[in-house]
Formats: C-alpha cells, sequence, structure tokens
C-alpha cells in the first residue's frame, strides 16, 4: 500500500510504484509528456480483449464529470486497488491528480484491502471486491464514497450493502465511453431505480432497444452499445440485459443474470455464474458453472425453487477454480472450456 498524492506521486520511485502495478508508472509518464493518446485494453471477460486509443481530452472530461457529480473537493483522498491496464484504474489516478487529491494504492487483486489506517472519501471497486471486502465491514466505516462497476451487482449484494454508512453507487460504463457514463444509487434501490447519466451525456435506444450513447465533451457520437435498456428520458434509463449474453434456448430469451438472481434469492453462495451450451434441438441450453466448495444440494434445491421451469438450468459443471483476468473478472469463456475438460457434470431432471 503507498500514500502520496497528485504531485509527490510523480517523484515515487519507479520500483516502489512496479510494486503495486507496473501500469502506475506508464501512464504518470503518458500523463507528464506531450502524447495526446494512449491505448487502452478492454477487460476480455465476454470474448476477446481489444485494444482502443483514449485521448487526454476525453480523460479529462471524463474525470471532471465524476469529480463534480460527486463534489469531490482538493484535499480529498481517493484510493485505487484497480489494475491500471484498464479503463477503470486509469481513471481514478487521473480523477487523483485532477482534484489535487491525497491517494492510496493498493496492489490490485480479489481481495485487497486488509486495514486501512485513513479516512477514504472515494473508491472503486469491482464486485467480487465488494464481496470481499463486505467480510471486513469495518473497513466501510472508513470510506464515505464507493463507486461498483465492471460486473453484475447481485440483489444479493445489493442487501448487503443496505446496511453501510458508505454511499454506494453502481456504474455503467466500458473503455470506449472512458470509464462511466451514468450511476445508479444502490442505497434503497429496486428493479425500477434507473441509471442517472453525467453531464453532457444523453442516451437514446435503437429499434432493438439498444442503448446509444452521445457526448460532446467525451467525443462520443451514435455509441450503439450490446445492452438492451427502457428509456427513460434521454438522461435516464434502466439496463435490461446485454444481447451479446442472452440464452436463445427454442425461440425463449433468456437472460442469464435474472436466472443467477432467483437462485440467489434462496442461495446465499454466490461460487456460480449462468452459461449456455449449443444443442441440437433448441439451439442453445442453459447450464451453471459452480466452485467445488459450492453446497451442490442447496444449489440443486434453490434451482428447483424457479417458478418457470424453461429457464432453470438443467447441467451443473463443477470446477475447482474460477479463471480469473487481471480486472478481477472472471473470465467466463475460459473458466467454462476448463469446466468442459474436467467433466464432472451434475444433470437434473425435471
Amino acid at each position: 500500500m503507498i500514500n502520496t498524492d497528485y504531485k509527490e506521486i510523480f517523484n515515487v520511485d519507479k520500483a516502489v510504484l512496479d510494486a503495486i502495478d507496473p501500469e502506475i508508472h506508464k501512464l504518470l509518464l503518458f500523463w507528464k509528456s506531450r502524447e495526446d493518446k494512449i491505448t487502452v485494453h478492454t477487460s476480455g471477460s465476454t470474448g476477446n480483449p481489444k485494444k482502443i486509443n483514449i485521448y487526454k481530452n476525453q480523460m479529462i472530461a471524463s474525470a471532471k464529470n465524476t469529480l463534480g457529480y460527486f463534489d469531490i473537493k482538493d484535499n480529498s483522498t481517493l484510493l485505487n486497488c484497480l489494475p491500471m491496464k484498464y479503463i477503470g484504474g486509469k481513471m481514478m489516478l487521473i480523477r487523483a491528480i485532477l482534484s489535487k487529491s491525497k491517494m492510496v494504492l493498493c496492489k490490485p487483486s480479489l481481495n485487497p484491502i486488509n486495514q486501512l489506517d485513513t479516512e477514504i472519501d472515494f473508491i472503486a471497486l469491482t464486485p467480487l471486491q465488494l464481496n470481499y471486502l463486505l467480510e471486513k465491514k469495518h473497513i466501510f466505516k472508513k470510506i464515505k464514497l464507493a463507486i461498483i462497476g465492471g460486473g453484475l451487482v447481485s440483489e444479493n449484494l445489493i442487501s448487503k450493502i443496505q446496511n453501510l454508512t458508505t454511499n454506494c453507487f453502481q456504474t455503467y460504463g466500458m473503455t470506449e465511453t472512458i470509464s462511466h457514463i451514468a450511476l445508479r444509487n444502490l442505497k434503497n434501490c429496486t428493479n425500477k431505480t434507473p441509471y442517472k447519466c453525467l453531464k453532457d451525456v444523453k442516451v437514446g435506444a435503437n429499434n432493438k432497444n439498444q442503448l446509444i450513447i452521445n457526448s460532446k465533451e467525451l467525443d462520443i457520437e451514435n455509441l450503439v452499445t450490446n445492452d438492451k435498456v427502457k428509456i427513460l428520458s434521454n438522461k435516464e434509463f434502466l439496463f435490461l440485459n446485454r444481447t451479446d449474453t442472452i440464452i436463445n434456448s427454442g425461440g425463449l430469451k433468456i437472460n442469464p443474470e435474472e436466472v443467477e438472481n432467483e437462485i440467489l434469492k434462496s442461495l446465499g453462495d454466490n461460487n456460480f455464474f449462468i452459461d449456455k451450451i449449443k444443442n441440437d434441438k433448441f439451439g442453445e441450453e442453459i447450464i451453471l458453472i459452480a466452485l467445488k466448495k459450492i453446497k451442490i444440494d442447496l444449489l440443486i434445491e434453490s434451482i428447483n425453487l424457479i417458478k418457470d421451469k424453461k429457464i432453470q438450468p438443467k447441467k451443473i459443471y463443477i470446477v475447482d477454480k474460477f479463471i480469473f483476468n487481471d480486472n478481477q473478472k472472471i473470465d467466463k469463456l475460459k473458466t467454462k472450456n476448463h469446466a468442459f475438460k474436467l467433466k464432472k457434470i451434475h444433470t437434473l431432471t425435471t
């Protein structure tokens, strides 16, 4: 863990920074240089990672949008435990620099913080990091604001944060939008609680209900996403599902996140995820991949409690581990391929 600030970080020895994350020094060199763009990698959690060029003026506009939304002022303290290779980690560092803040840098991992000796005004976490951190709830007494992004924030996880004093917001964004462009307050929220766009960002949808994003400041024009939404206004929307993860089984469109939430209603263990395999009869078949430490009897019981039998997974693949990319997201494709090699399958009868 490194405690520094927006000025001193440029003087920290490279070896010290590299011990936390080798990408920190690279980003600092870029920020001081006359270069106007930097290459950023997408996470690759659902497909092959891509390289995208991001410009300084876009990063500045994005950072100012977030800092303004949360009224983060000079001398605040920001903590980053996200990898700098990706846009989420990069933008936390840039926000700290532009807001003239103190900063705490932690080595990125699923469980990055053991203790906190200082008050934190702003932290960014993945849902998996949040889940681990909730095992040490006392830490949240020192955290004023947390944004959570990079994956599904389940109803079960949302319920766990309701009694925290920390303000918690779910983010919507991607590498192409230079981090998040909308936020959703997770305190006292329901499935009708919308994402609200940041300054200058406007949204719409096409005839397939795919979200379209526009922002002059971020230099984004008619960016069509893979996300299906319900537009409430040009500044608010409800997220429905990702179109590229929908399972089409015999013409029935199944949202894997909805199935996961149905199971989590009665199962307090989130060591699983829903995926699909090819099926000669139905085109695609819904499956569940779970860690071997999960209580299989309770899992099957929770699956059987799903009222709509058509969305119940009929096969459970057991794996010894989930494979993560270095952005602390489950690499579902690699984990699924690993499951196929292990061939440890429970077939559920209907």
